[in-house]
């Protein structure tokens, strides 16, 4: 079980996990371990999450590292390989070749043990957010390994089990403060810190802390990947607390104007 979020951002892109492991199969749980990292860096240019079964999204991240470091995402003959259409159809079409078989596999198996329990091998959905062109793209990728690009006009997505509290709240976030505008990267941190910690908060259970964010932004060398350390993640919070207190004290304000409103209809 897993929530991952990602922000394309003005400048880069930030990515987020939880840090809840659940050990088991589908049809039953047996115990969760916390402290585990959902978030992998690839070649600090790269950034690679995967909800659902652990062994086929170690086996995802093993083909994206591999394209990248055979630099696959270049010009070829028969497609560029280097824009986002030619990279999401590259993409899908390898990480398909190891999913498919899982797929296979689980039709066999469902009549003997099962259709949930067969398919836990053959489910996952994937964040992939890596530059092309000197840009820096996000991308999601389902069970069937379909793709899906974050643009300015959806520039959020959430994969796992926490995705139905995720997505409301990164919905509400970005109606708050940057509806018409791509978020900078501090924005950007902002919600991917604020909506881990609501959906860990508010689900029922199979997410935890510690959560980890990655960024994404431009440096002399290019686009590079770093992780924020905890120092970071409690200066986020911090500024979390503040806009937590700002809406307390709007509060306020409504119950002392409800109050003058009682009194001026008493009198």
């Amino acid at each position: 079980m897993t929530i991952l979020v990602g922000v394309l951002c003005d400048s880069g892109i930030v990515v987020g996990g939880d840090g809840s492991v659940t050990l088991g199969t589908r049809t039953f749980h047996t115990v969760c371990q916390n402290n585990c990292k959902k978030l992998h860096m690839i070649d600090q240019t790269i950034i690679f999450g995967s909800s659902g079964h652990v062994g086929l999204a170690q086996q995802l991240k093993w083909v994206v590292k591999r394209l990248w470091d055979e630099k696959s995402f270049v010009k070829k003959a028969d497609m560029d390989y280097g824009t986002p259409e030619g990279a999401m159809n590259l993409l899908r079409t390898k990480l398909w070749e190891v999913t498919a078989p899982e797929f296979g596999a689980a039709q066999i198996a469902a009549p003997v043990i099962g259709v949930q329990a067969a398919s836990q091998t053959a489910c996952n959905d994937t964040i992939i957010a890596l530059p092309l062109a000197q840009k820096p793209y996000l991308l999601t990728f389902n069970q069937q390994c379909s793709p899906e690009m974050a643009t300015p006009d959806v520039p959020f997505v959430s994969v796992g089990s926490g995705q139905p509290i995720a997505d409301p709240f990164l919905a509400f976030l970005r109606s708050m403060f940057w509806s018409d505008h791509l978020p900078s990267l501090g924005e950007g941190v902002f919600a991917a810190v604020w909506t881990l910690d609501q959906t860990i908060e508010s689900a029922p259970g199979f997410v935890a802390h510690p959560i980890q964010i990655m960024v994404m932004e431009k440096t002399k060398q290019g686009y590079t990947v770093r992780e924020l350390d905890k120092d970071e993640l409690q200066e986020c919070r911090d500024t979390i607390g503040g806009a937590k207190d700002c809406l307390r004290n709007f509060r306020n304000l409504i119950q002392t104007a409800a109050i003058d409103e009682t009194v001026e209809l008493e009198q």
